[in-house]
């Protein structure tokens, strides 16, 4: 298969997501799936203002130091694009190949979750760009994705 007929777009960023397939006929865009995982972040925002990093005393000084805070927010981020990849994956059944579009702190591990099947990258966060504004942005995309497969 030198060319891939179908494409998926996977539009996401830390908390949204959407997938989007080119109608063949009209050649408009058409969000297909959404996710949204805003609400866990928002969830994890209210419980870390509740609670209180540790505090630790410092040798030389009587000064004191927070202690022990992750970076909760990047674990459920990362959480979040693995359930994306998921979903890419399953509807990628109806698909020839996939085009990710996220900030680029996100395509990285996109791309290593939905493996060989990703034709072209854009780092660009589109998830909040309405179908109808979405071609000038994906149409050169478009293009390198339909470069022969060596």
């Amino acid at each position: 298969m030198p060319y891939p007929n179908r494409l998926l777009f996977v539009l996401a960023d830390g908390a949204h997501a959407r997938f989007v397939k080119r109608n063949r006929d009209t050649g408009a865009f058409l969000t297909v799936r959404e996710l949204d995982g805003a609400h866990r972040l928002k969830t994890l925002r209210r419980e870390l203002r509740g609670s209180h990093p540790g505090r630790s005393h410092e040798s030389g000084a009587p000064a004191r130091h927070g202690v022990g805070r992750d970076d909760y927010f990047r674990q459920a981020k990362e959480a979040f694009v693995t359930q994306v990849a998921r979903e890419a994956t399953e509807l990628a059944t109806v698909v020839d190949m996939l085009v990710v579009v996220a900030p680029a702190r996100l395509v990285s591990a996109l791309r290593e979750q939905l493996g060989a099947r990703v034709a072209a990258v854009l780092n660009k966060d589109l998830v909040k760009t309405p179908d109808h504004e979405l071609g000038r942005w994906l149409e050169p995309v478009i293009l390198q994705a339909r470069q022969p497969v060596s």
